[in-house]
Protein backbone atom coordinates (compact mmCIF):
# COMPACT_ATOMS: atom_id res chain seq x y z
CA UNK A 1 0.00 0.00 0.00
CA UNK A 2 2.88 2.38 1.12
CA UNK A 3 4.79 1.69 -1.78
CA UNK A 4 1.66 1.90 -4.17
CA UNK A 5 1.23 5.47 -3.28
CA UNK A 6 4.54 5.99 -3.62
CA UNK A 7 4.66 5.15 -7.24
CA UNK A 8 1.11 7.12 -7.62
CA UNK A 9 3.19 10.16 -6.68
CA UNK A 10 5.88 9.91 -8.89
CA UNK A 11 3.80 9.59 -11.86
CA UNK A 12 1.79 12.34 -11.22
CA UNK A 13 4.91 14.38 -11.56
CA UNK A 14 5.56 15.01 -7.93
CA UNK A 15 9.09 14.25 -8.23
CA UNK A 16 9.70 17.09 -10.07
CA UNK A 17 8.20 19.50 -7.15
CA UNK A 18 10.23 17.26 -4.81
CA UNK A 19 13.10 18.20 -6.31
CA UNK A 20 13.19 22.05 -6.77
CA UNK A 21 11.99 22.08 -3.05
CA UNK A 22 15.13 20.03 -2.06
CA UNK A 23 17.08 22.11 -4.11
CA UNK A 24 16.18 25.41 -3.05
CA UNK A 25 18.51 24.95 0.50
CA UNK A 26 21.75 24.54 -1.39
CA UNK A 27 20.79 27.46 -3.59
CA UNK A 28 21.08 29.59 -0.48
CA UNK A 29 24.21 28.05 0.45
CA UNK A 30 26.12 28.54 -2.54
CA UNK A 31 24.81 32.05 -2.62
CA UNK A 32 26.13 32.77 0.55
CA UNK A 33 29.52 30.49 -0.04
CA UNK A 34 30.40 32.35 -3.15
CA UNK A 35 29.24 35.81 -1.93
CA UNK A 36 32.18 36.60 -0.14
CA UNK A 37 34.69 36.29 -3.31
CA UNK A 38 33.64 39.75 -5.66
CA UNK A 39 34.12 41.61 -2.57
CA UNK A 40 37.93 40.16 -1.64
CA UNK A 41 39.15 43.17 -1.67
CA UNK A 42 36.97 45.31 0.53
CA UNK A 43 37.20 42.77 3.24
CA UNK A 44 40.65 42.14 3.16
CA UNK A 45 41.36 45.99 2.89
CA UNK A 46 38.71 46.59 5.74
CA UNK A 47 39.89 43.84 8.09
CA UNK A 48 43.83 43.99 7.24
CA UNK A 49 43.91 40.48 5.73
CA UNK A 50 46.42 39.14 3.35
CA UNK A 51 45.58 36.70 0.58
CA UNK A 52 45.90 33.61 2.55
CA UNK A 53 44.07 34.81 5.60
CA UNK A 54 41.24 35.52 3.03
CA UNK A 55 41.26 32.06 1.90
CA UNK A 56 41.15 30.88 5.28
CA UNK A 57 37.57 31.99 5.14
CA UNK A 58 36.48 29.67 2.77
CA UNK A 59 39.08 26.93 4.28
CA UNK A 60 37.15 27.11 7.72
CA UNK A 61 34.47 25.83 5.80
CA UNK A 62 36.04 22.71 4.99
CA UNK A 63 37.79 22.20 8.39
CA UNK A 64 34.89 20.48 10.86
CA UNK A 65 34.13 17.87 7.66
CA UNK A 66 37.47 16.48 7.69
CA UNK A 67 37.20 15.13 11.46
CA UNK A 68 34.83 12.34 10.25
CA UNK A 69 31.67 14.33 10.60
CA UNK A 70 30.44 14.28 7.94
CA UNK A 71 30.57 10.57 7.75
CA UNK A 72 28.87 10.70 10.95
CA UNK A 73 26.16 13.22 9.29
CA UNK A 74 24.97 10.60 6.73
CA UNK A 75 25.21 7.73 9.01
CA UNK A 76 22.61 9.76 11.44
CA UNK A 77 20.38 10.42 8.23
CA UNK A 78 20.22 6.34 7.31
CA UNK A 79 19.44 6.32 10.82
CA UNK A 80 16.86 8.95 11.57
CA UNK A 81 15.55 9.72 8.31
CA UNK A 82 15.68 12.85 5.89
CA UNK A 83 13.18 14.54 8.11
CA UNK A 84 14.62 15.22 10.60
CA UNK A 85 18.26 15.39 9.51
CA UNK A 86 16.83 17.81 7.35
CA UNK A 87 15.81 20.32 9.84
CA UNK A 88 18.73 19.82 12.29
CA UNK A 89 21.31 20.46 9.13
CA UNK A 90 19.20 23.15 7.43
CA UNK A 91 19.25 25.43 10.55
CA UNK A 92 23.12 24.87 11.07
CA UNK A 93 23.42 26.83 7.88
CA UNK A 94 20.93 29.96 8.61
CA UNK A 95 23.02 29.89 11.97
CA UNK A 96 26.46 30.03 10.34
CA UNK A 97 25.87 32.76 7.61
CA UNK A 98 24.28 34.83 10.60
CA UNK A 99 27.23 34.75 12.77
CA UNK A 100 29.14 35.59 9.34
CA UNK A 101 27.22 38.36 8.78
CA UNK A 102 26.97 39.40 11.97
CA UNK A 103 30.98 39.40 13.37
CA UNK A 104 32.18 40.77 8.97
CA UNK A 105 34.85 43.67 9.87
CA UNK A 106 34.61 43.27 13.84
CA UNK A 107 36.46 39.75 14.68
CA UNK A 108 37.48 37.92 12.15
CA UNK A 109 37.94 34.77 14.59
CA UNK A 110 34.09 35.04 14.84
CA UNK A 111 34.15 35.07 10.90
CA UNK A 112 35.61 31.48 11.01
CA UNK A 113 33.44 29.96 13.23
CA UNK A 114 30.43 31.18 11.57
CA UNK A 115 31.80 29.75 8.19
CA UNK A 116 32.59 26.15 10.16
CA UNK A 117 28.81 25.85 11.81
CA UNK A 118 27.76 27.22 7.86
CA UNK A 119 30.38 24.77 6.25
CA UNK A 120 29.48 21.57 8.47
CA UNK A 121 25.12 22.38 7.82
CA UNK A 122 25.60 22.77 3.93
CA UNK A 123 27.63 19.92 3.55
CA UNK A 124 25.39 17.60 5.81
CA UNK A 125 22.16 19.15 4.21
CA UNK A 126 24.20 18.25 0.88
CA UNK A 127 23.90 14.54 2.36
CA UNK A 128 20.02 14.68 2.70
CA UNK A 129 19.12 16.46 -0.63
CA UNK A 130 21.47 13.91 -2.87
CA UNK A 131 19.12 10.85 -0.78
CA UNK A 132 16.12 12.54 -1.37
CA UNK A 133 16.66 12.82 -5.16
CA UNK A 134 18.28 8.86 -5.31
CA UNK A 135 15.36 7.75 -3.76
CA UNK A 136 12.79 9.49 -6.32
CA UNK A 137 14.66 9.34 -9.38
CA UNK A 138 16.65 5.88 -9.64
CA UNK A 139 15.63 3.90 -12.18
CA UNK A 140 14.35 7.05 -13.66
CA UNK A 141 15.91 10.32 -14.89
CA UNK A 142 18.45 9.79 -12.19
CA UNK A 143 21.71 11.83 -14.53
CA UNK A 144 18.76 14.65 -15.36
CA UNK A 145 17.67 15.06 -11.69
CA UNK A 146 20.65 15.83 -10.63
CA UNK A 147 21.98 17.73 -13.23
CA UNK A 148 18.64 20.10 -12.62
CA UNK A 149 19.83 19.88 -9.06
CA UNK A 150 22.84 21.57 -9.86
CA UNK A 151 21.72 23.88 -12.02
CA UNK A 152 19.37 25.22 -9.12
CA UNK A 153 22.47 25.24 -6.90
CA UNK A 154 24.60 26.93 -9.67
CA UNK A 155 22.15 29.99 -9.72
CA UNK A 156 23.04 30.57 -6.58
CA UNK A 157 26.57 30.91 -7.35
CA UNK A 158 26.10 33.18 -10.27
CA UNK A 159 23.43 35.10 -8.81
CA UNK A 160 26.23 35.84 -5.57
CA UNK A 161 29.59 36.40 -7.92
CA UNK A 162 27.13 38.89 -9.81
CA UNK A 163 25.34 40.86 -7.54
CA UNK A 164 27.64 40.89 -4.12
CA UNK A 165 30.58 43.34 -5.34
CA UNK A 166 27.29 45.50 -6.85
CA UNK A 167 25.54 45.54 -3.39
CA UNK A 168 28.28 46.35 -1.88
CA UNK A 169 29.05 49.62 -4.20
CA UNK A 170 25.08 50.10 -3.93
CA UNK A 171 25.22 50.36 -0.33
CA UNK A 172 28.19 51.91 0.83
CA UNK A 173 29.32 48.72 2.83
CA UNK A 174 30.24 45.54 2.14
CA UNK A 175 28.71 44.34 5.23
CA UNK A 176 25.23 44.69 3.80
CA UNK A 177 26.47 42.06 0.63
CA UNK A 178 27.10 39.68 3.24
CA UNK A 179 24.02 40.20 5.15
CA UNK A 180 22.19 40.04 1.71
CA UNK A 181 23.44 36.17 2.03
CA UNK A 182 22.26 35.93 5.27
CA UNK A 183 18.85 36.31 3.54
CA UNK A 184 19.26 34.74 1.13
CA UNK A 185 19.61 31.65 3.28
CA UNK A 186 16.50 32.89 5.39
CA UNK A 187 14.29 32.86 2.36
CA UNK A 188 15.63 28.93 1.16
CA UNK A 189 15.32 27.86 4.57
CA UNK A 190 12.19 28.59 4.69
CA UNK A 191 11.04 27.07 1.81
CA UNK A 192 12.96 24.21 2.56
CA UNK A 193 11.08 23.12 5.91
CA UNK A 194 7.69 23.51 4.34
CA UNK A 195 8.51 20.75 2.24
CA UNK A 196 10.38 18.97 4.85
CA UNK A 197 7.32 19.18 7.41
CA UNK A 198 4.39 18.41 4.32
CA UNK A 199 5.95 15.45 2.57
CA UNK A 200 4.22 12.18 4.15
CA UNK A 201 6.36 10.24 1.89
CA UNK A 202 9.22 11.37 4.38
CA UNK A 203 7.36 10.46 7.26
CA UNK A 204 6.81 6.72 5.89
CA UNK A 205 10.51 6.78 5.31
CA UNK A 206 11.52 7.94 9.07
CA UNK A 207 9.26 5.39 10.01
CA UNK A 208 10.70 2.95 8.44
CA UNK A 209 14.70 4.04 8.71
CA UNK A 210 15.50 1.37 11.29
CA UNK A 211 14.12 -1.36 9.77
CA UNK A 212 17.11 -2.59 7.74
CA UNK A 213 20.08 -2.38 10.06
CA UNK A 214 23.19 -0.30 9.17
CA UNK A 215 26.38 -0.27 11.16
CA UNK A 216 29.44 1.27 10.11
CA UNK A 217 31.61 -1.52 8.96
CA UNK A 218 29.76 -1.42 6.19
CA UNK A 219 32.09 1.02 4.82
CA UNK A 220 34.54 -1.59 4.24
CA UNK A 221 32.14 -3.57 1.89
CA UNK A 222 31.83 -0.80 -0.24
CA UNK A 223 32.66 -1.51 -4.27
CA UNK A 224 36.46 0.14 -5.43
CA UNK A 225 34.96 2.06 -8.18
CA UNK A 226 33.37 3.99 -5.31
CA UNK A 227 36.55 4.94 -4.02
CA UNK A 228 37.82 5.80 -7.23
CA UNK A 229 34.94 8.31 -7.34
CA UNK A 230 36.22 9.70 -4.14
CA UNK A 231 39.39 10.24 -5.33
CA UNK A 232 38.42 12.38 -8.43
CA UNK A 233 36.41 14.38 -6.25
CA UNK A 234 38.77 15.20 -4.16
CA UNK A 235 41.43 16.13 -7.18
CA UNK A 236 38.59 17.90 -9.60
CA UNK A 237 36.72 20.24 -6.97
CA UNK A 238 39.93 21.18 -5.32
CA UNK A 239 41.07 22.47 -8.72
CA UNK A 240 38.06 24.32 -9.29
CA UNK A 241 36.56 25.73 -5.97
CA UNK A 242 40.00 27.12 -4.49
CA UNK A 243 40.39 29.03 -7.77
CA UNK A 244 36.69 30.47 -8.26
CA UNK A 245 37.65 31.99 -4.72
CA UNK A 246 40.47 33.79 -5.61
CA UNK A 247 39.57 34.17 -9.54
CA UNK A 248 37.76 37.87 -9.20
CA UNK A 249 40.63 39.16 -7.64
CA UNK A 250 43.58 37.56 -10.13
CA UNK A 251 41.49 38.89 -12.85
CA UNK A 252 41.32 42.37 -11.60
CA UNK A 253 45.29 42.52 -11.33
CA UNK A 254 45.89 40.71 -14.27
CA UNK A 255 43.57 41.72 -16.93
CA UNK A 256 42.16 45.11 -15.33
CA UNK A 257 38.98 44.42 -15.01
CA UNK A 258 36.58 45.65 -12.23
CA UNK A 259 35.74 43.67 -9.35
CA UNK A 260 31.70 43.33 -10.90
CA UNK A 261 33.18 42.72 -14.11
CA UNK A 262 35.84 39.76 -12.60
CA UNK A 263 33.06 38.36 -10.36
CA UNK A 264 31.12 38.02 -14.21
CA UNK A 265 33.53 36.17 -15.84
CA UNK A 266 34.20 33.59 -12.98
CA UNK A 267 30.63 33.10 -12.71
CA UNK A 268 30.66 31.71 -16.58
CA UNK A 269 32.02 28.72 -15.27
CA UNK A 270 28.69 27.97 -13.62
CA UNK A 271 26.97 29.74 -15.77
CA UNK A 272 28.06 26.92 -18.43
CA UNK A 273 27.54 24.43 -15.51
CA UNK A 274 23.92 25.20 -15.19
CA UNK A 275 23.17 24.79 -18.88
CA UNK A 276 24.89 21.63 -20.16
CA UNK A 277 24.97 19.47 -16.91
CA UNK A 278 21.16 18.37 -16.59
CA UNK A 279 21.39 17.79 -20.88
CA UNK A 280 24.04 16.16 -20.05
CA UNK A 281 22.74 14.10 -17.01
CA UNK A 282 19.93 13.22 -19.35
CA UNK A 283 22.48 11.83 -22.45
CA UNK A 284 24.08 9.61 -19.77
CA UNK A 285 20.98 8.48 -18.27
CA UNK A 286 20.91 7.01 -21.96
CA UNK A 287 24.22 6.21 -23.04
CA UNK A 288 25.96 5.36 -19.70
CA UNK A 289 29.63 5.53 -20.34
CA UNK A 290 29.87 7.92 -16.52
CA UNK A 291 33.66 6.63 -16.07
CA UNK A 292 34.95 7.89 -19.38
CA UNK A 293 33.31 11.17 -19.26
CA UNK A 294 34.25 11.81 -16.22
CA UNK A 295 37.81 11.25 -17.37
CA UNK A 296 37.22 13.82 -20.27
CA UNK A 297 35.86 16.26 -17.93
CA UNK A 298 38.28 16.51 -15.58
CA UNK A 299 41.31 16.59 -18.56
CA UNK A 300 39.68 19.88 -19.82
CA UNK A 301 40.77 21.45 -16.80
CA UNK A 302 44.14 21.38 -17.84
CA UNK A 303 44.45 23.48 -21.06
CA UNK A 304 41.77 25.95 -19.63
CA UNK A 305 44.47 27.24 -16.36
CA UNK A 306 47.36 26.92 -18.76
CA UNK A 307 45.30 29.61 -20.89
CA UNK A 308 44.59 31.58 -17.70
CA UNK A 309 48.35 31.36 -16.47
CA UNK A 310 50.50 31.65 -19.14
CA UNK A 311 48.51 34.01 -21.73
CA UNK A 312 46.49 37.09 -22.28
CA UNK A 313 43.71 35.22 -24.37
CA UNK A 314 40.45 36.73 -23.43
CA UNK A 315 39.54 35.42 -20.04
CA UNK A 316 36.18 34.02 -21.13
CA UNK A 317 37.63 31.37 -23.10
CA UNK A 318 39.25 29.61 -20.04
CA UNK A 319 36.09 30.18 -18.29
CA UNK A 320 33.49 28.81 -20.54
CA UNK A 321 36.17 25.69 -20.61
CA UNK A 322 36.04 25.02 -17.05
CA UNK A 323 32.10 25.56 -17.02
CA UNK A 324 32.03 22.53 -20.08
CA UNK A 325 34.66 20.35 -17.63
CA UNK A 326 32.73 21.62 -14.26
CA UNK A 327 29.44 19.97 -16.26
CA UNK A 328 30.72 17.03 -17.39
CA UNK A 329 31.98 15.41 -14.51
CA UNK A 330 29.10 16.11 -11.89
CA UNK A 331 26.74 15.03 -14.55
CA UNK A 332 28.58 11.70 -14.31
CA UNK A 333 29.79 11.64 -10.97
CA UNK A 334 26.89 12.05 -8.53
CA UNK A 335 24.10 9.92 -10.10
CA UNK A 336 26.71 7.10 -10.31
CA UNK A 337 26.92 6.74 -6.19
CA UNK A 338 22.98 5.39 -6.02
CA UNK A 339 24.09 2.95 -8.88
CA UNK A 340 26.73 1.74 -6.87
CA UNK A 341 25.46 1.72 -3.21
CA UNK A 342 22.15 0.29 -1.42
CA UNK A 343 19.59 2.91 -0.70
CA UNK A 344 19.66 2.11 3.15
CA UNK A 345 23.28 3.42 3.23
CA UNK A 346 23.10 5.88 0.78
CA UNK A 347 23.54 8.82 3.23
CA UNK A 348 26.55 7.65 4.63
CA UNK A 349 27.82 6.97 1.31
CA UNK A 350 27.51 10.67 0.45
CA UNK A 351 28.77 11.36 3.56
CA UNK A 352 32.10 9.52 2.73
CA UNK A 353 32.74 11.29 -0.19
CA UNK A 354 31.65 14.76 1.23
CA UNK A 355 34.43 13.95 3.64
CA UNK A 356 37.32 13.18 1.35
CA UNK A 357 35.96 16.06 -1.08
CA UNK A 358 36.33 18.58 2.02
CA UNK A 359 39.78 17.42 2.71
CA UNK A 360 40.93 19.77 -0.39
CA UNK A 361 38.51 22.21 0.57
CA UNK A 362 40.04 22.82 4.01
CA UNK A 363 43.67 22.60 2.31
CA UNK A 364 44.00 23.84 -1.24
CA UNK A 365 42.39 27.63 -0.65
CA UNK A 366 44.43 28.86 1.98
CA UNK A 367 47.34 27.24 0.11
CA UNK A 368 46.72 28.98 -3.05
CA UNK A 369 46.55 32.24 -1.10
CA UNK A 370 50.03 31.15 0.87
CA UNK A 371 51.81 30.55 -2.76
CA UNK A 372 50.57 33.83 -4.05
CA UNK A 373 51.80 35.74 -0.97
CA UNK A 374 55.22 34.09 -1.44
CA UNK A 375 55.30 34.62 -4.78
CA UNK A 376 54.45 38.08 -5.54
CA UNK A 377 52.11 37.35 -7.97
CA UNK A 378 49.65 39.35 -9.77
CA UNK A 379 46.81 38.91 -6.67
CA UNK A 380 49.48 40.82 -4.56
CA UNK A 381 50.26 43.51 -7.29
Amino acid sequence: MMEAARQLERKAGWRWMVLLMVSLVMFGSYYVYDSLSPINDNIQTAMGLDNSKFGMLFSFYAVPNIFFLLVIAGFLLDKIGVRKAGLIYGFLILLGSIMTAAWAGSSFAMMLIGRMVFGFGSEAALLVTNKVIARWFKGKELGFAFGLNITVMRLGTILALNSSARIATWTGSYRWAIWTGAGVMLISFFLFMIYLLTDKALDEEAGGAGEEKIVMSDIFKLKPSFWYINLLCLTFYSAVFPFTNHAPRFLEKKFGVSAATGGSYTSLIMTASMIFTPLLGLLIDKIGHRGKIMILGSLIIVPAHLLLGLTYVHPAVAFILLGISFSLVPAALWPAVPILVREKFLGTAYGLIAWIQNMGLAAFPWLAGKIVDRAGGPLCQ
